[in-house]
């Protein structure tokens, strides 16, 4: 009997944990998007805009719009939009000096760049973790 007490015990104190990591995340998530969520919409580069910011499971995704193409432009301009996504891969780590963001990277999540067209169609994301923020 107190094996199977000592079980269910611990059981119960590893969901509790798994659930304050997660509420840490969460914690640290909604403080960033409430000091980066004033400052939106705002110019990001080249006549882009970042329109939004919002959380999606571990990250914040904020959506950069491309006022002035559509997804069928990119597809028949594909070199374009693939050298903008590889430029993308290089310039997201610059939110890892972002200091709202810390907390989210301490806490293990991530950033997204969602580009996306005048209506809303995707033309591709760029992914930041956190242990791309972490100094090795």
């Amino acid at each position: 009997m107190r094996s199977v007490l000592l079980t269910v015990t611990v059981a119960c104190c590893g969901v509790l944990l798994t659930g304050c990591g997660n509420g840490k995340l969460t914690e640290a998530q909604h403080s960033a998007l409430a000091t980066l969520g004033t400052q939106l919409p705002k110019p990001y580069r080249d006549g882009l805009i970042t329109d939004s910011a919002h959380r999606h499971g571990d990250d914040i995704v904020f959506v950069v719009r491309f006022p002035g193409a559509t997804v069928a432009m990119a597809k028949a301009k594909p070199e374009v939009f693939e050298a903008l996504r590889r430029d993308e891969d290089e310039s997201i780590t610059e939110l890892c000096m972002e200091p709202a963001l810390a907390p989210v990277y301490a806490a293990g999540g991530g950033v997204r760049r969602r580009f996306v067209d005048a209506k809303g169609a995707v033309f591709f994301e760029v992914e930041l973790k956190a242990k791309h923020c972490t100094p090795h």
